[in-house]
């Protein structure tokens, strides 16, 4: 009879990480009979667990990352535990070791993978630097790599073929390459539509692969797909076979807070899925004896068995079955029109509050949702949040809407092109709840919660406003003090029309003296919302009598063989700066002829090119007949003046499609060539910035492609460690804000926050006041740091 899920039941539960526990794995084998097991987290410690007789205890911690754990690996032919880290190292150490034997440094950027080489000694990494590597330890410890280049992006999974003798590396990039031991490219798989983040190698020189797409594909041997296993809901992360059961016996977990079993060769899901009472189920390992281990986003490491004996007791068991139950609860559950499952965890936390004052609802574990209060540093428990009851009113003067009865319903514009969306809103109903509900409805930034819930509160009566002091004692979950309740009967402020939460200014109000029934509030215009932003910035402006001056006075010191050119193919070609310029092909040839002119003397031929490719048709005879962007590209590394031209050249080039087109084509060398910039005038900033900002429009408005956005956030990351112009600093802050609304938000928010500086800057450009021309700044930052 086929094992199935389905007699799996808890064995027991590890609690020690104070956070997500990212990483599990299996380790060395006790005299016992049992085995150990290794879990990392974001806690940035590695712990060993010892089995003693159905339990198991926490028997070492290991703390040498400078970051959390992302992955770990047990050597077993050497007897190694390997450490994987945010920090960019690998660790290594000997079973029960207190230090690292070793910590091997070549990385860039995080190191998410791991498996045993195809040598003795050896290891395979895979990394966000987009690079898999191989090492070989020697005896004395030094250490030699070879490095795996090929990926777009991130490179998530890698798996060793022993009996072929290959290497395999999946990434962000969906793709799946093979690899000799020489680090040279053998095969390109293609047929997931995500992220690829985990692989298997099997028998018959097969391989299975999971990923974003929420799809285990199975490969043949000859690179084919022949089976696609569906089920999860949302990201797998991980895989393990248990061969306990069978060698056909995979199982996996994810996003959707689930662990599934499969048969592979059949395709079949063996059994029901396993619901964890955590939102990521991160890393699943299986041990000798059949049992499953797994790594949660709630801090806890959990053990299923399928052996009665091994089976936690009914207490246990029916404390596990509770918090299951809250978690499907909570998948449903809302609070005031909002959803659960949309608000923050814990985890929320651990990130600085963005001002003084500010607020949070945050979901714990045990299905409450509470307030804090960011306060002197830190942040501070206000309160429970309770919903209101909802529902309808059956009574006169009400207004409807989505079938619903509402004491109000403001018209708020979001902008100018656009029609007014509603913000419903009954008596009695907690303000700042109708607030969330309205925020999480419309994706608007959260930052804006106090300010559309003081609005509310503001302009939900027409006469004078009242404030009711609360029973003593009583704190509103969200000010700390005493809240306002309108239509009560105390003490009365007088309110001075419909203020904007934003201008402060008054609007437009359509209604009488009486309750009014709808409001125009034009609280979030286009230019009060930092982000998405959906037009392209364009370099326009240009002095084209003193560019062709200087035009003639280089082409009167070139002689023929120089690129000279005569003075009426130097006019014929100034006019292609015009907003609207005639496509004269013999202009155009010009033009590539001029853009041979020595590096010293070309500033102004690119000033003249970034203007020209603004026109759709010209961009295109010069990419198509004359691949300019082989001619200028290289001179990124050249003169300041002109690596200035170059990327406004690059940044006009991004608002027609056949642009986008080309430039994207060559982004990996392009984002390489600009990230090589390091300093520069606020100028340069600024084209770099707003070069990375048109890229990010697009990702906005249609299929946002992984390996952009990837190449995009890395760019910026790396501007934002030099930049010091402000409106630079906007720009990309807005850059990064684009991405974060597209389906690659969370990859992006990832890759932010690994970088400390860059977290660091981000909070203190939003929280240092920047003047009247620049306060922008801090609003970006506030609504960018809430996203986060």
């Amino acid at each position: 009879m086929e094992p199935t899920l389905d007699t799996y039941k808890l064995s027991c539960e590890l609690f020690g990480h104070s956070l997500d526990v990212r990483a599990v794995a299996v380790g060395a084998s006790t005299p016992e009979g049992g085995q150990i097991i290794l879990s990392g987290s974001r806690d940035k410690s590695t712990k060993l667990w010892k089995p003693i007789g159905n339990e198991y205890i926490e028997s070492l911690t290991l703390q040498d990352h400078k970051n959390f754990i992302s992955y770990i690996y047990f050597h077993t032919a050497e007897q190694w535990i390997c450490t994987a880290s945010n920090d960019a190292t690998i660790c290594i150490y000997k079973q029960d070791g207190f230090l690292p034997l070793l910590t091997l440094k070549g990385h860039e950027s995080t190191v998410c993978a791991l498996s045993e080489g195809l040598h003795p000694r050896s290891l395979i990494s895979g990394s966000w630097d987009k690079t898999a590597r191989v090492w070989t330890i020697g005896e004395t410890g030094e250490a030699t790599t070879i490095t795996l280049k090929g990926h777009e992006a991130a490179v998530w999974a890698v798996a060793t073929l022993k009996t072929e003798q290959k290497y395999v590396t999946g990434g962000a990039d969906k793709c799946i390459y093979y690899w000799n031991d020489k680090g040279e490219k053998l095969r390109l798989l293609k047929g997931h539509t995500d992220c690829v983040r985990g692989l298997i190698g099997l028998e018959a020189n097969t391989l299975l692969s999971c990923g974003n797409d929420a799809v285990l594909h199975f490969w043949n041997e000859d690179g084919e797909c022949v089976r696609k296993l569906t089920g999860h809901t949302n990201y797998i992360y991980a895989m393990a076979r248990n061969q306990a059961l069978g060698d056909q016996v995979v199982v996996s977990c994810g996003e959707d807070s689930t662990l599934r079993m499969w048969n592979v060769i059949t395709g079949d899901q063996l059994g029901e899925s396993i619901l964890h009472p955590a939102i990521s189920v991160w890393s699943v390992a299986c041990l000798q004896n059949g049992d499953i281990v797994t790594g949660c986003s709630d801090g806890v490491v959990r053990v299923f068995s399928k052996e009665p004996a091994r089976q936690a007791s009914e207490a246990v068991q029916k404390a596990f079955d509770l918090a299951v139950a809250t978690r499907k609860s909570q998948l449903f559950e809302e609070i005031g029109g909002v959803k659960k499952t949309d608000l923050p965890g814990p985890e929320a936390l651990l990130s600085n509050g963005t001002r003084e004052g500010q607020t949070k609802m945050v979901r714990h574990l045990d299905g409450s949702v509470k307030c804090y209060n960011w306060e002197l540093g830190k942040w501070n428990l206000v309160g429970d949040v309770t919903g209101a009851s909802g529902g309808t009113q059956a009574s006169s003067g009400k207004n409807l809407y989505e079938g619903k009865e509402y004491d109000f319903v403001f018209n708020v514009d979001i902008s100018d092109t656009a029609p007014p969306i509603k913000l419903p809103y009954n008596r009695g109903e907690d303000p700042w709840l109708a607030a969330q509900a309205f925020i999480h409805k419309n994706d608007l930034p959260q930052a804006y919660l106090e300010q559309v819930a003081n609005f509310i509160v503001k302009n939900s009566e027409s006469g004078p406003m009242v404030v009711s002091q609360a029973p003593t004692g009583y704190q509103d979950p969200f000010t700390g003090g005493s809240r306002y309740v309108p239509g009560s009967s105390n003490t009365s402020v007088r309110t001075t029309g419909n203020a904007d939460p934003f201008t402060g200014s008054s609007s437009y109000s359509t209604s009488s003296s009486h309750a009014p029934s709808s409001v125009d509030v034009n609280f979030v215009r286009a230019g009060d919302k930092h982000f998405p932003v959906s037009s392209y910035r364009t370099f326009d402006t240009c002095d084209a009598a003193k560019v062709l001056e200087k035009m003639k006075e280089f082409n009167s010191k070139l002689t023929p063989s120089d690129g000279k050119v005569g003075d009426e193919l130097l006019l014929a070609v100034i006019k292609l700066t015009e907003q609207s310029p005639v496509l004269e092909l013999t202009a155009l040839e010009a033009l590539v002829i001029l853009l041979k002119w020595p590096a010293g003397q070309l500033f102004p031929v690119i000033d003249i090119l970034r203007l020209a490719v603004r026109n759709e048709a010209i961009f295109s005879v010069l990419c198509n007949s004359h691949d300019f962007l082989s001619i200028v590209l290289p001179q990124l590394g050249g003169a300041a003046a002109n690596q200035l031209m170059i990327v406004r050249c690059l940044a006009n080039s991004l608002t027609h499609k056949t642009g986008r087109q080309a430039v994207e084509s060559q982004l990996p060398k392009i984002i390489e060539l600009i990230s090589g910039i390091r300093a520069g005038s606020a100028n340069l900033q600024i084209a770099m910035a707003t070069f990375y900002l048109n890229l990010t429009i697009s990702q906005t408005q249609g299929v946002a492609k992984s390996e952009i956005c990837y190449m995009v956030t890395t760019g910026v990351v790396e501007l934002l460690k030099w930049a010091k112009d402000l409106e630079a600093c906007y720009r990309s802050m807005q850059a990064i804000g684009n991405l974060t609304t597209t389906p690659c938000g969370q990859e992006t928010i990832a890759q932010v926050i690994s970088v400390d500086y860059v977290m660091d800057k981000l909070r203190e450009l939003t929280n240092t006041p920047q003047g009247e021309n620049f306060s922008k700044v801090n609003s970006v930052g506030q609504a960018l740091l809430a996203a986060f």
